[in-house]
C-alpha cells in the first residue's frame, strides 16, 4: 500500500511541474490554442498549413485570418501560426513564438 502511495505522488507531482517544452505544430489546435497530445487535421490555405480539432476548427482557420495568427510573447510582434514555434505549458495551453531563441527565453524567465 505504501509502494502503491508513493508511485501516486510521484506520478501526480510529475504532471504537476511537468515542464514547458518546444512541441510540433500538427499537435495543437490552432483555434482553441490547446495541445491535443494526436495528430490534428491539417489545414491547408495560401500554401500554409494550420491545424485544427474538428469540422467546426477546420471552417474558423480557413475564414477567419485572426485565428490564423498569435502575438510572440517577448517580441510582442505578430506571428503567424503555421511558422511559429509553439510552446507547450503545464496546462496544455500553447504560445507562439517567431524564434526558438524567444521561446527558451520564456522558459528561462517563467519556469
Amino acid at each position: 500500500m505504501q509502494k502503491i502511495f508513493i508511485f501516486m505522488i510521484f506520478v501526480l507531482s510529475t504532471f504537476v511541474y511537468a515542464r514547458s517544452e518546444i512541441v510540433k505544430p500538427e499537435y495543437v489546435c490552432m483555434v482553441n490554442d490547446r495541445f491535443m497530445g494526436v495528430e490534428q487535421i491539417p489545414v491547408k490555405v495560401n500554401e500554409k498549413v494550420y491545424y485544427g480539432c474538428c469540422k467546426m476548427c477546420i471552417g474558423r482557420l480557413q475564414n477567419n485570418e485572426s485565428l490564423r495568427y498569435a502575438v510572440d510573447p517577448i517580441s510582442g510582434k505578430k506571428v503567424d501560426k503555421a511558422k511559429a514555434v509553439i510552446l507547450k505549458q503545464k496546462d496544455g495551453s500553447v504560445l507562439y513564438f517567431e524564434n526558438e531563441s524567444n521561446a527558451n527565453r520564456f522558459i528561462k524567465n517563467n519556469y
